[in-house]
């Protein structure tokens, strides 16, 4: 397994592993806490001649050095199951009662995370046989969801006032869109965006129902935007104020990474 020159592993307390597993994929990243230089990002995708958990299983067991002593470990699961739920309604005893209130298939062991705020929660879906896996596996790790660091990074490019925003990110052939007035949280997404007439119908529809303006509201873009020119080209005729998220991660990248990292690794090294 090829690492970087600047991460030796004898002393793997010193940075913080991330493994982030998407519906076909997995990827990893390694960086210091206290050295922007040091970072390694990559990733494989998953074959179908195994199982899902078989097939994490297997790349966790060939790469060899998930299990070591990381300062810290992290699991993020990309897909569209999940939801919100305000922290006055919420309750540690019944969210998978609350989650399956939206979602009534058995997707595997429900878990959530608070807001950083604290002012709600996201509930989400993980299969049992791979978060098992995971917890034996790994050294202390703890589980999130994607949209949780895109919520957190939107939230803070909120406008004073009751200005807006309908932020678009795109990942993972996918769009999660998330949309504020001010600092107040109105809705988030997460759908799958292979045709750029059903996606673009799918963000004019959201604009439609929230009673967003196409003069005076932002639209927000982020992500993989270069791969979905044709859905973006739509959305600059529609809507007047189309913006990029301006993203600072406090790693050394380089300008290929930018591009390509996931919006929600790149907010997490924003932090």
């Amino acid at each position: 397994m090829f690492l970087p020159e600047n991460i030796d592993l004898a002393h793997s307390d010193e940075y913080n592993l991330s493994i982030r597993l998407t519906p076909d994929g997995f990827s990893f990243y390694i960086f210091s806490p206290a050295d922007p230089s040091v970072f390694h990002f990559q990733e494989t995708s998953l074959g179908n001649k195994l199982s899902y958990a078989d097939n994490i299983k297997k790349v966790i067991f060939d790469l060899g050095f998930f299990s070591h002593v990381f300062h810290k470990t992290t699991v993020t699961t990309v897909s569209s199951h999940y939801t919100l739920v305000p922290d006055p309604y919420y309750d540690q005893k019944k969210r998978e009662e609350l989650f399956h209130f939206n979602f009534h298939d058995p997707l595997g062991i429900v878990l959530s995370e608070a807001s950083s705020k604290g002012s709600y929660h996201v509930l989400f879906a993980m299969q049992a046989e791979v978060h098992a896996f995971l917890l034996r596996n790994l050294w202390n790790p703890s589980f999130h969801h994607h949209i949780t660091p895109l919520l957190q990074l939107f939230e803070t490019d909120q406008k004073a006032g009751n200005e807006k925003t309908c932020f678009a990110d795109f990942h993972d052939n996918h769009a999660s869109i998330i949309c504020f007035t001010g600092d107040k949280l109105l809705s988030a997404n997460t759908f799958a965006c292979l045709d750029p007439h059903d996606t673009t119908y799918y963000i004019a529809s959201i604009w439609e129902k929230l009673e967003f303006s196409q003069t005076t509201d932002r639209l927000c873009l982020s992500g993989e935007v270069d791969a979905q020119k044709a859905v973006t080209d739509i959305l600059k005729k529609l809507i007047r104020r189309v913006e990029y998220m301006p993203l600072q991660p406090k790693v050394l990248l380089t300008e290929v990474q930018k591009k390509t990292l996931p919006t929600d690794i790149l907010a997490t090294l924003c932090v």
